[in-house]
């Protein structure tokens, strides 16, 4: 049955409708599979960039801004940044409160797209006009592309083939899609649709729902812009379509949180509530100014410039609004999904900076194999100090080292775990070097730990006991204690700063406390025969001696991993380590009359 117009004229047949409607899907089909294609490709190209310089970036909120405008710009979509952003705060490279200006950047930087798209749209029959358009060119690159994808060898040229493939093909659907709705704009019905009514809320939801289905604010408003070619769509239909377009797109970050923690969901909520104060409370404005003062350009063609215009600047006024707010924004985010007991216990337990994602570039994920492994020497030295007083230990404190104890092992497992994974790619040398360093770090610290644990226990049994009750006794355990966290103090920060001095002073004050040590416990033995002290309370005294010992050796052992490090990769010469007997004289004097042991009377 033919579609008759206001004179009762034939205009469309159901099966001209039908070919155009398939027509439309098809060119959407295309354009979208484009797009993914070219963002796929960019994001692979621009990888190592952003995994190297996103921590930086993201410590000033504006830089962020920046670069997540640029970097959407390149790869084309806001998506996957905002994606990127969920994996990177998930794994506490960045916090939440970086993320804002990623977030703000990425939402502006998707304009590139439709600016990009609108070059279809340039008017006149002259051969320069002609060729700018993506429509006459992107043929030649689709093909280009493809040749470069299947004979390329390097994956450098495969994903830069892939790039200009993806972006061909998605003009290509564009112009099928500007071509295929042209008949159909004789539809009364749909000429009445894009004419706009007085109420924005239908378009609105309606452009939130279909964003939401495609995952692609980009290709919701490029489908107007493809509209906009051949019918006629005014400003009134366009602004709460586009605006609709830029909260539908937030499904992509939420659905890709939904395997992540809360630091996760935290940063995909973010994305939404941004969208939704930028969006909303623009339009609730500019319809009550507009009901003042009856914007008469409303009823005029967007065309494809004004689509871009008006989508940029929704997306200019919400950054210079919400990065000044940017408190606001993580306030709210925070008061949605609060942080509770047993969250704060988890994140502590797990090293959420070791990223699987992040494997991928060695060099960066080794980078947070460090930091990592500064985490266990930290918690490693907390473990430490909480018992290294005798009248600071309580049963509060026991349980918190015993926790401490607990988290150093969750930490110590997932180090090598992670860096296991990381060996099984093709790694250099030089990193080659680094894993054996951070995994021999990683297991002195714990052993730390270890070690720490058991002197809880053999000072509760010298407790019961009645050991380590005299003032001499109380002083000795006081002052070992300083010694050892002294020296543990001097390995933490050798490792965080890999110099050789440091390490040489470990060496130093090894045999220092090891001969304090050695000193202590031929004296005790003596004690032991005579007046002062119990037989059976020898095992308690030797066992502790032997704790002593190993936290000592251990810290060596953090220094010998150091020195092979730094020498075997060349950054430092093994002469550097060299200190001469003068230097090494005041060193041990400095520490002997700091940690000077009592004399027996």
């Amino acid at each position: 049955m033919p579609v008759y117009g206001e004179k009762g004229m034939d205009i469309l047949t159901p099966v001209q409708i039908f070919t155009a409607a398939a027509s439309m899907l098809g060119g959407l089909a295309l354009f979208l599979y484009g797009m993914n294609t070219m963002s796929d490709s960019l994001s692979r190209l621009a990888g190592g960039v952003l995994d190297r310089v996103l921590n930086a970036i993201t410590k000033n909120k504006f830089f962020a801004f920046i670069f997540g405008t640029v970097i959407t710009a390149v790869v084309q979509s806001s998506s996957a940044v905002t994606v990127l952003t969920v994996g990177l705060v998930n794994s506490k490279i960045i916090e939440l409160g970086q993320a804002v200006g990623l977030i703000v950047g990425a939402n502006l930087g998707t304009t590139a797209t439709s600016w990009l798209l609108s070059l279809n749209s340039v008017g006149g029959e002259s051969f320069i006009r002609t060729l700018i358009k993506p429509s006459t060119f992107s043929p030649f690159l689709a093909v280009i592309g493809l040749e470069m994808s299947s004979l390329a060898r390097s994956d450098k040229n495969k994903n830069i083939g892939s790039t200009l493939l993806g972006f061909g093909v998605m003009m290509i659907g564009m112009n099928v899609m500007s071509q295929a709705v042209s008949p159909l704009g004789k539809l009364p019905e749909l000429q009445n649709l894009l004419m706009g009514s007085s109420n924005p809320i239908p378009a609105f939801l309606f452009a939130v729902l279909f964003t939401m289905i495609v995952q692609s604010s980009d290709a919701t408003v490029g489908i107007i812009q493809a509209f906009s070619v051949t019918l006629f769509i005014n400003f009134g239909t366009a602004l709460p379509l586009i605006c609709g377009a830029q909260v539908g797109t937030c499904i992509t970050a939420l659905l890709s949180s939904m395997g992540a923690s809360n630091s996760g969901k935290r940063t995909a909520i973010l994305n939404l509530y941004y969208n939704l104060l930028k969006v909303i409370p623009f339009m609730i404005i500019f319809y009550l100014i507009n009901s003042i003062f009856n914007f008469s350009f409303l009823d005029s063609s967007v065309g494809g410039i004004g689509i871009p215009l008006v989508h940029s600047l929704i997306n200019v006024i919400g950054a210079a609004v919400w990065l000044t707010m940017s408190k606001l924004l993580v306030f709210l985010v925070n008061k949605t999904i609060p942080m509770d007991k047993t969250e704060k216990e988890e994140q502590e337990n797990i090293l959420t900076i070791l990223d699987p994602l992040l494997i991928r570039n060695p060099k960066f994920a080794l980078e947070q194999t460090d930091n990592a492994v500064r985490m266990l020497a930290k918690t490693t030295q907390d473990c430490f100090v909480l018992f290294r007083k005798p009248s600071e230990r309580s049963d509060d404190a026991v349980e918190r080292i015993r926790s401490y104890c607990r988290r150093t092992k969750n930490y110590r497992e997932q180090i090598d775990k992670y860096l296991a994974d990381i060996s099984v790619n093709n790694v250099n040398p030089s990193d080659a070097s680094y894993i054996a360093f951070l995994s021999g770090a990683a297991a002195s610290f714990y052993r730390i730990s270890v070690m720490s644990a058991k002197t809880v226990d053999v000072l509760n049994k010298a407790s019961e006991s009645d050991v380590f009750s005299s003032d001499y006794e109380k002083k000795e355990l006081l002052l070992f204690g300083s010694a050892i966290n002294e020296i543990l103090d001097i390995t933490v920060r050798g490792f965080g700063k890999k110099t050789l001095s440091l390490a040489a002073m470990i060496r130093i004050y090894r045999e220092v406390i090891t001969e304090m040590n050695d000193k202590v416990k031929k004296r005790r033995i003596i004690q032991m025969h005579g007046s002062y002290g119990k037989q059976e309370d020898s095992e308690l005294f030797a066992e502790l001696y032997h704790i002593r010992e190993q936290i000592i050796d251990d810290c060596d052992s953090v220094a010998d991993e150091l020195i092979r490090y730094l020498t075997s990769t060349g950054k430092a010469d093994l002469a550097d380590i060299e200190i001469d007997d003068a230097k090494r004289a005041v060193i041990q004097n400095l520490f002997l009359d700091k940690f000077e042991i009592l004399e027996t009377e």
